[in-house]
This record gives C-alpha cells, sequence and structure tokens, in this order.
C-alpha cells in the first residue's frame, strides 16, 4: 500500500507522555529476518514435479503446521504463478490460501510462531511469509498472516518491510501483542534528504489490520549507528526508544 506524502511534526520522541506508551513494551516476536546461515527445520512435501513444497512444524506443537507448496511460471504460461500456504493439524489440512510469496532452496522464506495477538487465552499462529528483497540494504518485504486456531481463520495479509528487524510483535509481558509495521522511506525534512525507518502500530480485529491511533507513528533516520544495530539483529528491535526518535503524521 503506497503512503502519501510525508510531513514531520516537530516533536522529539522523548516527550514524556508519549515515551511512557511504548517504552515498556519488548519483541513478542521471536522470529529472525531469512538468512542462509539461519535455517530452519523445514520438511520437504513429497509432491509431482514441477510442483516444490515444505513444511515447518510449529515449534511446542509438532502435531501442527504450515505448509509452502507451489510452481514456478514457465515461459509458455501467461497466468503468473503462484505458492499456496496451508495450515496442517493432527496430518489433515484445515486452512488454505493464496500467497505473494516465492521458495527458495531449501526454502527459507516463511516462518512461523504462536504469539497472543487477540489477548485471549489461546495464542495466535503467526504466519510470515518473504514476498520479496532488495539489492544494497537488502530489505525484505513480507506478509504477515494470523491463524485462529479455535476459529479455523486466516487473517488478511499484512505487508511489512525487515521483519524481524525493524518490524515485529511487540507488547507488555503477559498481554496482547501489536504489530508494528515499519517501512524505509526517503524524504526530506529540516536536515535535507535522508533515509527513515517509519513505524506505525497495528492491532488485529475480526481478521482485519486496524491501525492503533493511541500508539505514536515513529521515525528514525538512518544513520550509522542504526545501521550497525539493524545488521547484527537477531530479533526485532527496539529502535523506536532511541533518543532521536520522532513522530510523524501523513499530509495527502
Amino acid at each position: 500500500m503506497k503512503k502519501p506524502y510525508l510531513l514531520f511534526i516537530g516533536l522529539v520522541f522523548s516527550s514524556t507522555v508519549y515515551a511512557s506508551a511504548v517504552q515498556d513494551l519488548r519483541p513478542c516476536t521471536q522470529s529472525s529476518p531469512f538468512t542462509f546461515e539461519h535455517k530452519l527445520a523445514y520438511q520437504s512435501m513429497k509432491l509431482t514435479p514441477p510442483l516444490v513444497g515444505y513444511c515447518l512444524a510449529v515449534a511446542k506443537s509438532p502435531r501442527e503446521k504450515v505448509c509452502m507448496q507451489g510452481s514456478y511460471q514457465s515461459e509458455k504460461d501467461e497466468d503468473g504463478s503462484y505458492f499456496k500456504m496451508s495450515y496442517w493439524r493432527e496430518s489433515k489440512q484445515v486452512l488454505e490460501w493464496r500467497s505473494d510469496g516465492f521458495l527458495m532452496s531449501p526454502a527459507d522464506t516463511f516462518a512461523v510462531e504462536l504469539i497472543n495477538v487477540t489477548g485471549d487465552a489461546t495464542a495466535e499462529l503467526v504466519v510470515s511469509v518473504m514476498t520479496s528483497e532488495g539489492m544494497g540494504m537488502g530489505v525484505q518485504s513480507s506478509d504477515i498472516f494470523v491463524i485462529d486456531r479455535q476459529k479455523n481463520s486466516v487473517s488478511a495479509p499484512m505487508t511489512v518491510e525487515d521483519y524481524g528487524r525493524v518490524s515485529g510483535f511487540y507488547g507488555h509481558s503477559g498481554q496482547t501483542c501489536h504489530l508494528l509495521s515499519t517501512s524505509w522511506e526517503s524524504t526530506e525534512d529540516k536536515k535535507g534528504w535522508g533515509l527513515y525507518a517509519q513505524g506505525t502500530w497495528y492491532q488485529l480485529k475480526d481478521q482485519q489490520w486496524l491501525e492503533i491511533k493511541t500508539l505514536p507513528k515513529l521515525s528514525r533516520r538512518y544513520l550509522f549507528r542504526f545501521e550497525k544495530e539493524r545488521e547484527q539483529a537477531k530479533q526485532p528491535l527496539l529502535w523506536f526508544l532511541d533518543k532521536t526518535v520522532t513522530q510523524f503524521s501523513y499530509r495527502k
């Protein structure tokens, strides 16, 4: 989803009112960025070529798994190729939905984990699917899906950038986790042109993503210290607690 022109509000994030809203948040997401060094325990599916597919068991719940399968577009095929996701429980397929993601070798482009997204007594299954990876910084775009394991339903996707680095789920201990959807934006302010991480908070309600108006929109300029933090990230960073973070709003 395209974002309109960005207008910065000249308020420093160290303001007590806004800092208190997020200062005690901690990552709920344990997933790290997709890298060749970090291999997940994918299981190959037995499919007839050209179909390929892999499954990933849910940690602490091995009777549940999420699978991805499909085939790449051939030169003679005018229709775009796609991969489908599926959720399995007790060796039976429960859900299936389309994904804009893709499979690499062996499969390291999707991950699953249990997170309390809705605040009820049962954790939801969060599925992150990488849809692209850029050159240069290597920014990864991912679609985030949430599976309600009680109602057997899957949420609308939320597209984020750098999931596991600057995008991810955060919350207070034992409480609901909210998604910080972050993107990288080149914009101009009083310091001139620069690259910024822009983050907006979302909650899930009735399988739809709703912006949380009570939490601030966050912006941090990409300078050397931030670059080093991002390169070393093994889980979502608390980048929004840095003293240089500001608030921003959109101007259409």
